[in-house]
């Protein structure tokens, strides 16, 4: 974890630093625009000539904010670091980062950036990626920032993207193969948006820096690794995922207001946020409109996403990411500090997506899979069994694509008392699938087909309660079932494609080759419309390689990786992003989100969860007989 200490003197120059570099960036776009509120639409000013703005220059004042973070040792909270914050005279609500050479390494990593010179008299930063020489011309004048090639520019060093994260040493999985197709040029313009505000920030020694609001900073650059940052007006926070991390987060005295500045600012920064990194815009017509303030507005919401009642504001934004944006990737999570964590906010429109997965998984999984295991139907997921055999057929079951390990050690360590009992009640079962995670499973698994020799001739992935999760162990049950795993990622903005081919080390033994696969075994895959992002990713890849047959009903679609973000008030929620997992076939690269359909459809619910029906199929369609 990259640690930053300012020192006591103060100022862009007076700092030391223990740097870590931080993963592999991708996840970025932005539309062309000229003068226009925020970047949706390709526009031009009548007068075919930019607009000039006057640059502000400013001494902020000061304040140097512990990075908290969580420990796992301690199971507690501890001090990441220490950063600068710069705030106006008078406002509190909405602090600025200073973009200057030393920040950026202590940021990003020592040589990742190089900027030119920035002194009182700047009108143009241009910061250059020195793997890439993809280049940022940060235009204060014309107030745009212009990217020669947005996706290199965020290129760690000649990897476009490693699709399954494997910025850590993973010692299961590995990259074989990359190649990308490097996206358009593209500019973003904020001059059209009075509240976000980026100016020369010169401090009392001289020094100067490009003067970022936080948020608008995170939203440009932080948001390539997919987390967000979060600031209680006391500490700032790398996340606050961790139930110890979130009561710190939390204890800063809710006041369920903000003032009219922080909701000016966060409605600008919202647009600002949603049209960069939101990926089903023209899915859901909003490139129809000049841009997402106009969206706002024929939707309702706008009065109420700028209101200094923080409730308010929060349910408008429930209803945008759970109604108007209505994909099961876009959902509002927790509310800002100043609302306080007990509000509850319940949004004021019905997901129409959350009541059609909640009516497909009592179909599936309450009133079929339950009883076909239990006997009975019940409200929850009750456990079941992840390995199953009946004739020459293997059924493998999870719900979850779950990682929380990178070494084989820790893998071996989880599956120790993994016995057939514990296989037995593994599946829907949260807290186990979180203990003996995919890949540790996968392995068990893969240990006992290859046990079984011929006398298991099929294998079906039971992946029809199967939410999704991890890219990563996705990856491996891929390799694991093809040899290889071909992943496919496009930027539906810049246009940037990428392939990435991984390998498995399924069997534990460091070596990747044909223990690790059961490639040799005719491949089946059960999905539904429970079947959702990775869940429906994986039969997806499966589907294309040609050497998998998918059964049962459409899967759930949601091919977006998803994109944590935070409001410039602190509001915590996620959407789909523009980076999307897709297939190619004859040289085109097509959508998987509005799912897969199956080889052969499974009518019945409780066929799914019938192992003899289930193998009765799989012999059919091997002999011919459908």
């Amino acid at each position: 974890m990259k640690k930053v200490f300012w020192g006591k003197g103060g100022g862009f120059w007076g700092v030391l630093a223990l740097v870590s570099l931080l993963a592999a960036f991708c996840l970025a776009a932005c539309s062309n625009a000229s003068d226009t509120y925020i970047i949706s639409n390709v526009t031009e000013d009548s007068s075919k000539t930019e607009k000039t703005y006057p640059i502000e220059v400013a001494t902020l004042v000061e304040k140097i904010v512990d990075w908290r973070g969580y420990d796992a040792e301690t199971k507690g909270v501890k001090s990441l670091g220490r950063l600068l914050l710069g705030f106006k005279s008078g406002n509190d609500d909405i602090p600025y980062f200073p973009v200057e050479q030393n920040m950026m390494n202590l940021w990003f990593g020592k040589d990742f950036y190089k900027l030119s010179q920035i002194t009182a008299d700047t009108t143009q930063v241009t910061i250059t990626n020195a793997y890439t020489n993809a280049k940022a011309v940060i235009d204060l004048l014309h107030r745009k920032i212009a990217f020669d090639n947005y996706d290199a520019f965020f290129q760690n060093r000649l990897v476009y993207k490693d699709i399954a994260g494997l910025g850590a040493k993973i010692d299961w999985l590995k990259m074989a193969y990359s190649a990308n197709i490097a996206g358009k040029p593209l500019t973003v313009y904020w001059g059209g948006a009075p509240n976000i505000d980026i100016f020369i920030w010169r401090d009392q020694n001289g020094d100067c820096a490009v003067a970022f609001p936080f948020q608008t900073f995170c939203d440009l650059f932080n948001s390539q690794n997919c987390f967000a940052l979060f600031y209680n007006g006391t500490y700032l926070y790398h996340s606050i995922e961790d139930e110890p991390v979130a009561n710190e987060y939390y204890s800063a005295a809710p006041t369920g207001k903000r003032s009219k500045l922080l909701a000016d600012y966060c409605y600008d920064e919202l647009c600002f946020n949603l049209d960069l990194n939101y990926g089903l815009k023209a899915i859901h017509g909003i490139d129809n409109f000049k841009n997402f303030d106009e969206f706002f507005a024929l939707a309702g919401v706008r009065d109420a996403l700028k209101s200094e009642d923080s409730l308010t504001f929060s349910n408008a934004l429930k209803d945008v990411c759970e109604f108007f944006f209505a994909d099961g990737h876009s959902l509002y999570d927790n509310n800002s500090w100043r609302l306080g964590k007990a509000v509850t906010v319940p949004g004021t429109k019905r997901s129409t997506f959350r009541e059609m997965y909640g009516q497909n998984l009592k179909k599936y999984a309450y009133d079929a899979r339950n009883p076909a295991y239990h006997g009975t139907s019940t409200d929850k997921k009750d456990p079941v069994p992840c390995y199953e055999v009946s004739g020459k057929t293997a059924i493998v079951r999870f719900d979850n694509f779950t990682d929380n390990d990178s070494n084989i050690a820790s893998l071996n360590a989880q599956l120790v008392g993994f016995d057939d009992a514990k296989m037995n009640v593994y599946a829907g079962d949260k807290d186990a699938e979180k203990a003996v995670v995919t890949a540790a499973m996968i392995h068990a698994v893969n240990e006992k087909i290859k046990a079984a020799g011929n006398s298991i001739e099929n294998v079906v992935l039971d992946l029809s309660c199967n939410g999704g999760g991890s890219c990563r162990t996705a990856a491996f049950v891929l390799a694991w079932m093809l040899g290889e795993c071909y992943f496919e990622l496009s930027n539906h903005v810049t246009g940037a494609k990428c392939t990435a081919v991984y390998q498995a080390d399924v069997n534990f033994d460091g070596n990747y080759d044909d223990g690790d696969t059961i490639k040799d075994k005719k491949l089946f895959c059960l999905v539904s419309p429970l079947s959702f992002s990775c869940g429906n990713m994986v039969p997806a890849m499966l589907k294309a390689s040609g050497n998998a047959t998918i059964l049962g009903v459409t899967s759930g679609g949601g091919t977006s990786v998803v994109h944590s973000s935070c409001a410039a008030d602190g509001t915590v929620f996620h959407f789909s992003s523009k980076i999307v997992m897709s297939v190619s076939k004859n040289g085109s690269t097509y959508n998987i989100d509005q799912g897969i359909e199956p080889h052969y459809y499974i009518n019945k619910p409780e066929n799914f969860y019938n192992k003899a029906t289930i193998a009765a199929l799989v012999d059919s369609i091997n002999e011919g007989k459908l």
